[in-house]
């Protein structure tokens, strides 16, 4: 506490300590001390969890995005997997001269229509791409397909899945071709069909996406094959490149030229050459500061709140308690500084007393010597009357003396106690036996509130008694005559020590003499009714004893005096 005390006063401490009152300001500097140390990691940990979070309820959305990709990729696989699988059962079905006859093909064409969606029109091409029947709205019976890529591609991979065109109809659409080997004619014949880009678009958009979202096909070029909402119309260049290919969905963000940040995920489908391109920029961790921010708001400020209330208390036990020590030290201090004034008094009083003791002796001789003179004189005249007067008068001051050096004696020697058991209450009766004639003559209230059940004293009767009629004759004194005086002596019992309080309405002390009534020859009394002994050497008996004696007062209202005196003998 003391190397607290020492660094707060240190010149260069931010907050300048008052000369008035240190420890109000040291109580601000361990607040604002606690609270900056209790405040910082709970700013640590509200940042540190809104953006963890934040990143959690990111990746959670990001993998949703991913799943819905992969399942609407797996769809879309399905759709053309479905139709490329009815066409090679088509080719595997029938022969090539069944499929040639119009109307058996006509046939199968509404048969499979019924089955799949989409389905625009059917035809039957040779080995030399001249397409030999077709069915559906236009004529493209005798059509050459041989210089074509598409032909060239479905002859090597059996299987041929084409991008969205236009063709005759002016809308977009794509083709399914398969080809059907006959290893005994040593040729082979295609079958073909065109489906409708609005059903594979359906699928495309399957996605539970929100109103600023959109999802669409595009080919390895990056032109659109199916209706966008944002990015272009069907068979335009998509504005922004997408990157490599790459194996399943594939999740990420993109800024564009407005720091708009869009969540671009694509996926490559297996049997067409189309990428699914979705764009989300209705992420919903994108609004946490909106959603979050009344929630963290007030977290935040009732955990400022608790920890500066619990702060503050803590800084008012702990600064109470360093004020509580200091002023334990000081009152300590004081009293050791009491206690050997005591001494070097008790030392210098009985150099003092001795020295005095001597010529008082003399002149007590001497003034007797002098009164017998006078009195064996046959002279009556009124010189000789006044002569023993002032005689007499000296008589009385050298018992003053005496008296005085005596107490001063009894003060600086080690006396020795008699301990013995008494009873505290007996002791006071007795004590107040002395005084009783002047107690009834003034007419003063004496209030006796003795406990019955006192534990019985080990200590030395005759002095105890000594201060308490010391205590007593005090408050006499202090009564006012113009006032009812009233005089209030209780005993109690508390922790192994027996306490006598003697309360007095009379003037009371002042606060600025208060702390001097224990010092030698200090009295508040009026010139000649003290000696300011009397308090001093009571001071000092009842230390001896093993007591301690109090005081409080209060100017015009009365004094209190307690003495605590130990049940069992603890004196030096």
């Amino acid at each position: 506490m003391k190397n607290i005390l020492k660094d707060l006063r240190h010149p260069r401490d931010l907050f300048s300590i008052s000369a008035t009152d240190p420890y109000k300001s040291l109580k601000i500097r361990v607040i604002l001390l606690d609270a900056i140390l209790s405040l910082i990691p709970l700013f640590i940990v509200v940042t540190t969890s809104y953006f963890w979070f934040q990143s959690i309820l990111k990746e959670d959305y990001r993998s949703q995005i991913k799943w819905q990709i992969e399942n609407t990729k797996q769809s879309l696989d399905f759709f053309i997997e479905e139709r490329v699988s009815g066409l090679r059962f088509i080719a595997s079905a029938f022969t090539y001269e069944q499929l040639s006859d119009r109307k058996t093909l006509a046939n199968v064409f509404l048969k499979f229509k019924r089955e799949v969606s989409g389905l625009v029109d059917i035809g039957i091409i040779d080995a030399n791409g001249i397409q030999q029947a077709y069915v559906g709205p236009y004529k493209l019976e005798g059509k050459d397909y041989s210089n074509q890529d598409w032909f060239d591609e479905v002859t090597v991979k059996n299987v041929y899945v084409s991008d969205v065109f236009m063709g005759y109809r002016k809308l977009p659409h794509f083709a399914i071709a398969v080809k059907r080997e006959l290893p005994e004619q040593g040729t082979f014949w295609i079958l073909r069909a065109t489906i409708d880009v609005e059903t594979l678009s359906k699928f495309a958009s399957a996605m539970n996406l929100g109103n600023k979202d959109d999802a669409f096909l595009i080919n390895k070029e990056g032109v659109i094959q199916t209706p966008s909402r944002f990015h272009g119309n069907v068979l335009e260049k998509l504005s922004f490149p997408l990157p490599g290919s790459q194996q399943g969905a594939t999740v990420q963000e993109i800024t564009d030229s407005s720091d708009a940040c869009t969540i671009c995920g694509y996926a490559e489908l297996k049997h067409s050459p189309w990428v699914l391109v979705a764009m989300i920029q209705s992420a919903p961790y994108l609004k946490i500061p909106r959603i979050f921010k009344n929630e963290l708001f007030f977290i935040t400020i009732i955990s400022i709140i608790v920890g500066i209330i619990v702060v503050t208390r803590i800084a008012n036990t702990l600064v109470n308690r360093i004020q509580e020590a200091e002023k334990e030290r000081e009152d300590a201090i004081a009293q050791s500084e009491h206690a050997s004034k005591l001494a070097s008094v008790g030392r210098l009083a009985s150099g003092v007393a001795h020295e005095i003791n001597n010529p008082l002796a003399i002149i007590n001789e001497k003034a007797g010597l002098m009164k017998d003179i006078l009195e064996a004189s046959e002279d009556q005249s009124k010189s000789r009357e006044k002569f023993i007067g002032l005689i007499n008068s000296i008589f009385d001051s050298v018992s003053r003396c005496r008296t005085i050096t005596h107490r001063l004696l009894g003060f600086s020697r080690r006396m020795d106690t008699a301990h013995e058991l008494f009873d505290m209450n007996d002791a006071i009766r007795e004590v107040l036996g002395f005084l009783e004639k002047e107690i009834l003559f003034r007419n003063i209230r004496l209030d006796l509130v003795l406990a019955e059940d006192l534990p019985r004293v080990m200590s030395d009767r005759g002095q105890v008694q000594q201060v308490l009629l010391n205590i007593f004759n005090n408050a006499l004194d202090a009564l006012l005559e113009e006032k009812e005086g009233t005089i209030t002596i209780k005993t109690t019992v508390n922790d192994q020590k027996i306490k006598v309080s003697v309360s007095d309405n009379g003037h009371g002390i002042p606060k600025d003499k208060l702390k001097k009534i224990f010092e030698p020859f200090y009295t508040t009394k009026e010139k000649g009714k003290g000696t300011g002994l009397g308090l001093f050497i009571s001071y000092g008996i009842i230390k001896r004893l093993g007591g301690n004696i109090l005081v409080e007062s209060e100017a015009t209202k009365g004094t209190k005096f307690t003495i605590e005196i130990p049940t069992t003998s603890t004196s030096e």
